[in-house]
């Protein structure tokens, strides 16, 4: 069975998931380097923490996209 790709409602919600996530990945930047300027090892286990998810819901949009036949090649 081909892979069809996302609906323009499914690409919409991920556009929001997206959006929201990145507001929180901000924040917790912020707040991994306040720990870290602080001294505080848990702000690298919190940076390494966000950075994991980050490349997951990377991964996870781009294996979407890829089924799109209409998608944007850029």
């Amino acid at each position: 069975m081909p892979h069809v790709g996302w609906s323009v409602e499914q690409r919409a919600a991920v556009k929001r998931y997206v959006q929201f996530a990145t507001f929180f990945a901000v924040v917790g930047v912020l707040f991994s380097a306040f720990l870290i300027i602080s001294g505080n090892s848990g702000g690298w286990a919190l940076l390494a923490l966000i950075a994991c998810i980050c490349l997951v819901g990377y991964f996870f949009v781009q294996r979407g996209r890829a089924g799109n036949p209409d998608r944007d090649p850029s």
